[in-house]
């Protein structure tokens, strides 16, 4: 009779749900579920759990989330007795001590195509950087970050069009099949696992707030790959008339201008390096809207106004 592995999964996000439920279905025996511990919007308010939290509860199988990996932790976890540990966007990084707990280790599922983009923002610096080819690594971890040996990987074309949405989404779904596919032959070590070429190497850095401000000296297609990567969270942003607004969806344009000059309604806007066409915005406080509908409503913006650097 085959042997059902014991499994621990850990992750937090909605996008790491389709792998779980993967496993969940195929018959692994998931033992627990790490992911992060709820959170609290403000004083007497419910406590908001993570949507791996939620789906696992339902499915009445054990959640974990300690506010701290420590030495209690460490030995909850090992009274589980896992054979293998699952690892997507947990969102805390895992200690030495707890990596060779499971019998055959920690594996995680990574989303570019190692050892380009190790690090926290693969997705965002993939686009961000006009990549034609981005993908995921299903990788055993070691003490460094983002430095295991593969055990699979599968790639992913980027269009004109991909977003940081878009692609973390097609990575999610992707992720199953390339999890399910693998994780057994690993197991029954039926795979080679391969060294990463350490010398092509690249970090994909956490994202910052400023970063994400608009900088109109730069090149219009630099900032629309900017915007398509950082969308929807945390979102390119620029201050105008003290309001500010985030671009959610924008288009190079041919026309010239000085940086930050309001060129020509619906609102094209003048960059480093040729125009930006703004295509959907969101005011402060407000919902998302088309530009068009944005401007019936709007006279915050003039056709040779500067929208200032700040």
């Amino acid at each position: 009779m085959k042997k059902k592995h014991r499994l621990i999964f850990f992750g937090s996000p909605e996008f790491a749900l389709p792998p779980l439920k993967t496993l969940y279905l195929g018959g692994y025996e998931i033992v627990g579920v790490y992911t992060q511990e709820p959170k609290k919007k403000s004083r007497g308010m419910k406590e908001l759990k993570t949507p791996i939290h939620l789906w696992a509860e339902s499915q009445l199988l054990q959640v974990y989330f300690p506010s701290k990996l420590d030495k209690r932790s460490l030995e909850i976890f090992e009274s589980l007795k896992p054979d293998v540990a699952i690892l997507f966007a947990y969102g805390k990084i895992i200690p030495p001590d707890w990596l060779n707990i499971p019998i055959f280790g920690f594996i995680n599922i990574h989303a570019s195509l190692l050892p380009r983009w190790r690090g926290a923002a693969p997705v965002q610096r993939a686009i961000e950087n006009n990549d034609k080819i981005s993908g995921i690594t299903i990788m055993k971890m070691n003490e460094r970050l983002d430095e295991g040996p593969i055990i699979a990987s599968h790639e992913i074309s980027l269009m004109p069009d991909t977003t940081g949405k878009s692609l973390i989404e097609k990575i999610s779904q992707d992720s199953c099949s390339l999890l399910f596919n693998n994780l057994d032959k690993y197991l029954r070590g039926q795979i080679e696992i391969v060294e990463q070429n350490h010398d092509l190497s690249s970090y994909a850095n956490k994202i910052n707030k400023q970063e994400t401000q608009i900088n109109w000296h730069l090149s219009a297609k630099v900032l629309e790959q900017k915007i398509r990567a950082f969308y929807p969270y945390p979102a390119t942003w620029f201050i105008h008339k003290g309001i500010r607004y985030k671009i959610l969806k924008a288009k190079v344009n041919s026309l010239k201008a000085n940086p930050g000059e309001i060129i020509k309604s619906p609102l094209i806007v003048g960059c480093g390096q040729n125009s930006l066409e703004i295509l959907e915005i969101q005011a402060e406080g407000k919902n998302s809207q088309s530009i068009d509908k944005f401007l019936l409503g709007n006279q915050n913006f003039t056709v040779n106004e500067i929208i200032e650097n700040k």
